[in-house]
């Protein structure tokens, strides 16, 4: 992610809305940890106002249903290895975002129940992966297994963990000059 960002932004701005698509890999990143995670393993609850056949079972009227939607994200049929984190798996073979594997991404649900705040929701997350990409290091904890252990419930949440985050360029410089900017534009 740094090296597209670098490469992409370089080291003189911050990313913006206006370089999603062109930071195809950050994009590819989140798809990937939106299908990983599932983070809201099924969708809040619905019911058929009618009664329903579906592959063969019969659903009456007024049942409550719910989407597994971390099933579908796992679903081997669907996914090559999807117990492994790959995010090149939204790739295509030239390095450009494969928009048909984005759209078997299950996580705002779908249909007319489609949840309102999905473009919004990418938007801030890139917005969020790409500056934290841009101006942080990541560093594990040598002293911790990592893994990929999570706690279940209403919400998918890892176990605890700890990361050290440092600044890339060692300072503020850039922050700061743009919040002037900023506040001159005001």
């Amino acid at each position: 992610m740094q090296y597209e960002v670098d490469k992409v932004i370089g080291r003189d701005r911050f990313p913006s809305v206006d370089d999603q698509s062109s930071l195809p890999y950050i994009m590819a990143f989140l798809y990937e940890l939106m299908r990983f995670s599932s983070f809201v393993p099924v969708t809040i609850p619905h019911a058929t106002t009618k009664d329903t056949n579906l592959m063969g079972y019969n659903i009456p009227k007024n049942t409550v249903v719910f989407v597994n939607q971390w099933s579908v994200n796992h679903d081997a049929m669907k996914w090559s290895n999807p117990e492994e984190f790959d995010p090149s798996r939204f790739l295509d073979d030239k390095g450009f975002l494969n928009k048909d594997m984005v759209s078997n991404v299950m996580i705002f649900s779908v249909g007319k129940r489609r949840c309102i705040g999905e473009e919004l929701a990418k938007m801030q997350l890139f917005l969020f992966a790409s500056i934290l990409a841009h101006q942080c290091t990541f560093t594990a904890n040598p002293t911790e297994d990592l893994n990929q252990q999570c706690d279940y419930g209403l919400s998918i949440k890892p176990k605890p963990f700890t990361v050290s985050i440092s600044l890339r360029d060692g300072n503020m410089d850039l922050l700061n000059s743009t919040v002037q900017k900023m506040k001159s534009e005001e």
